[in-house]
């Protein structure tokens, strides 16, 4: 049989349900998804961690989770020791993952506004005992030294001149002008091959990140963009940028 002859004989029902599938993005619940139909057999970082944290609102996907594990497990195996800061944890999702991997003698520093007025307004705000409480979920034996926690908005943020992160995560203000600001804030902290990942980059809701990005990178040549990574039910990427002095 031809295939004109083929095409003519299929029902334009069945024709609309192909192309309505073929053109459908991912169902959100991909961007979280842990079965083997979508990734495989899962793995330890999946089995001991994802699973654990997927259940902490958020939106740090699994995507996500591998590409924060691979770098930071990479920095520790090439030697590179220092904190790691987050700006905007929400409830501490990524948070968590996070500190599953501080090496012995390192600690993470979480800035985040909780119950104060932002730029982004959230019905369902953090309490700081929440958040430690979703970090300990994940990192039971952490001690609670090492979770320094700066309950303020970045603007406010201080932190020692002598201060140095190895990995920082900037998910807080989505204005070009909070975005530089931060991005210049962590950009005096950040170790040389440090890496600073900024959240919601050419989201087509907060066009200010992006903008505010390109601004810092055209000022700042320091910096080099390692990756540019789309992630799955996510509209927004993360960009990840290295401090190569």
């Amino acid at each position: 049989m031809s295939p004109s002859l083929l095409r003519r004989l299929i029902p334009p029902s069945l024709k609309r349900m192909v192309r309505d599938y073929r053109s459908t993005p991912p169902p959100r619940s991909l961007r979280e998804s842990t079965r083997f139909l979508d990734i495989g057999e899962p793995g330890p970082l999946i089995r001991d961690v994802f699973r654990t944290i997927k259940s902490i609102p958020g939106w740090f996907n699994v995507d996500d989770c591998g590409h924060f594990y691979l770098l930071l497990s990479y920095q520790s195996a090439v030697g590179l020791v220092g904190d790691l800061l987050e700006i905007g944890s929400y409830h501490g999702r990524s948070t968590a993952l996070m500190a599953r991997c501080l090496r012995p003698g390192e600690s993470i520093f979480v800035c985040d506004a909780f119950q104060s007025t932002t730029e982004d307004p959230y019905s369902d705000k953090p309490s700081r005992d929440n958040l430690v409480a979703n970090i300990r979920r994940v990192n039971p034996d952490l001690e609670l030294e090492r979770i320094v926690i700066h309950a303020c908005l970045s603007n406010d943020l201080r932190l020692h001149p002598e201060q140095r992160f190895r990995f920082i995560h900037i998910d807080g203000g989505h204005s070009v002008q909070q975005t530089y600001s931060d991005l210049e804030l962590c950009s005096r902290h950040v170790l040389s091959r440090g890496v600073i990942v900024v959240d919601d980059y050419h989201h087509r809701d907060y066009p200010g990140v992006a903008e505010g990005t390109d601004a810092f990178l055209q000022r700042y040549d320091a910096f080099d963009v390692l990756a540019d990574l789309n992630r799955h039910g996510a509209l927004g990427r993360k960009l990840y940028l290295v401090h190569r002095n």
